[in-house]
């Protein structure tokens, strides 16, 4: 066994055998993580450039039955930011995990991805606009 690090879920192997994993040498799994990836910064970067202290309440929730129904404090913003970053890391483990067993479903964990950290970006971007 080398001496490399083990990561934290068992039969990922280490790192070295995580680069070679056949996901990441796949074409289709490789444009949906480079955008996730993409767009999980953008929403870093947006958040990072637009939230603005203040010494006022903002709006961190809004509902399309009642519109924004709870305010808090203006850095309660970037747990936006955080779930695009945990959503992708996640989904692109299991997606590593399953790619062997069943492709689809990888691809669905993949897209899914994708999808979040986009809507992510936008509601990011829409809240640091109000405040």
């Amino acid at each position: 066994m080398n001496d490399q690090k083990r990561i934290g879920w068992r039969g990922l192997g280490n790192i070295a055998e995580l680069k070679e994993h056949p996901l990441f040498r796949d074409r289709i799994s490789q444009i949906a993580i480079g955008l996730a990836i993409v767009f999980s910064i953008a929403t870093v970067l947006a958040a990072i450039t637009q939230i603005k202290q203040t010494d006022y309440p903002v709006p961190v929730h809004y509902s399309s039955l009642v519109g924004f129904d709870k305010v808090g404090k203006w850095y309660e913003n970037y747990q936006i930011v955080f779930f695009s970053l945990v959503a992708t890391f996640v989904n692109t483990l299991l997606a590593a995990k399953s790619f062997r067993r069943n492709r689809v479903a990888s691809f669905f964990l993949l897209s899914g991805s994708v999808v979040v950290s986009l809507f992510c970006l936008i509601i990011s971007v829409a809240f640091a606009s109000i405040t």
